[in-house]
């Protein structure tokens, strides 16, 4: 459904920023806390491992996974993150800007005319 303009067209902008950085926010939210909630159930598990440890070896080879495990985790996060963000602003940043563009002149029959034509004033 088309949401009807408000009657200052700044305030449409305002309001298409506002929404905008909420589906952003709501989105990194969402996958901030999945990842805190994976890497902590990681977390659980090494200490739970490194319990069971008797030597130092085991306790470094324990150690090693954990941490291994810990980088390709933050990793694909960092690559999740990035295209969440990607996605986000091609989808709904790209738009706002048509708020700040300048109306074209129109032909007399309504259609914008074939070349680039003057700017109308506001």
């Amino acid at each position: 459904m088309q949401k009807s303009p408000l009657a200052n067209p700044l305030l449409d902008v305002a309001v298409a920023t506002t929404e905008a950085q909420l589906k952003y926010w709501q989105a990194l939210q969402v996958e901030g806390a999945a990842f805190i909630a994976k890497r902590m159930r990681a977390d659980l598990e090494y200490l739970r491992a490194l319990g069971h440890c008797t030597d130092p070896k085991t306790i470094c080879d324990c150690h090693l996974a954990w941490f291994k495990d810990a980088r390709k985790d933050y990793g694909e996060e960092w690559a999740r993150l990035a295209g969440t963000l990607f996605s986000l602003g091609v989808s709904e940043i790209a738009p706002i800007g048509a708020g700040f563009a300048r109306p074209r002149a129109r032909a007399s029959n309504g259609l914008a005319p074939a070349t680039d034509g003057p700017l109308v004033s506001p």
